[in-house]
């Protein structure tokens, strides 16, 4: 069932790089054709997993992921069902954050939490995980549209639009539920989050803010007294 979104959602992202994604840095399930691209074209293109195998794993416990990057660098952040996987999915951001220029923007792909096949699974299986899919295997967080909007945000990007991928494995059953749970989220099996870097406070980058220079320091005025005549 999954072969054919594998397939499909990099075509999908590759299509919507401009001409200033010039410098991309991803994390998550691998993306080769964006990295051939990238080759072609003479791209930069830096895959997180490379430089930080073991970036699953920031949390309060292990909270800075240290890639041997330039910050504020990066033109395009891809962040390819990252985020599922992640024990600290807003920390996780907030680290990447740092290698985004400041004009630059984001790609979020989640998987929905509330598509079908998953409200299926845990009425005929209880929770049975799967080999791809939102239940996928290694996955430890799970996202609805509304907490992945808010994860970006809280992370410091701006929503600025979404693309979604519709899979419909039961379209009778799904339209029942959907006017039954008034939920259009059912069919749609997976998000992309566009965002924008957001350069305002709280997210200001203080370390390069000229405000941030201590004043110079100056004397107090004295006055002199009066000269006797």
């Amino acid at each position: 069932m999954y072969e054919s979104y594998r397939k499909q959602m990099p075509q999908k992202l590759q299509s919507m790089l401009t001409a200033e994604h010039q410098k991309i840095l991803c994390i998550g399930d691998p993306l080769d054709n964006i990295k051939a691209l990238c080759e072609r074209e003479g791209r930069e293109f830096v895959s997180v997993n490379a430089l930080s195998p073991d970036w699953q794993d920031i949390s309060r416990e292990q909270p800075s992921l240290n890639l041997d990057l330039p910050e504020k660098h990066f033109d395009l952040l891809v962040v390819y069902h990252a985020l599922e996987q992640a024990l600290d999915p807003e920390r996780l951001l907030l680290q990447l954050r740092r290698y985004v220029q400041p004009q630059g923007q984001c790609f979020l792909v989640g998987f929905n939490i509330g598509h079908i096949s998953t409200v299926t699974n845990l009425l005929t299986e209880g929770w049975s995980y799967q080999e791809d899919g939102p239940l996928r295997q290694h996955h430890v967080r799970y996202f609805s549209n509304e907490s992945l909007r808010y994860l970006m945000e809280q992370a410091g990007f701006e929503f600025t639009d979404e693309v979604v991928y519709q899979m419909l494995q039961q379209p009778a059953l799904t339209k029942q539920l959907v006017q039954m749970m008034q939920n259009p989220y059912l069919g749609i099996l997976s998000f992309i989050m566009v965002g924008s870097k957001v350069n305002s406070f709280p997210f200001i980058d203080f370390e390069e803010d000229t405000e941030k220079v201590p004043p110079v320091r100056r004397e107090p005025h004295r006055s002199q007294p009066a000269q006797s005549p």
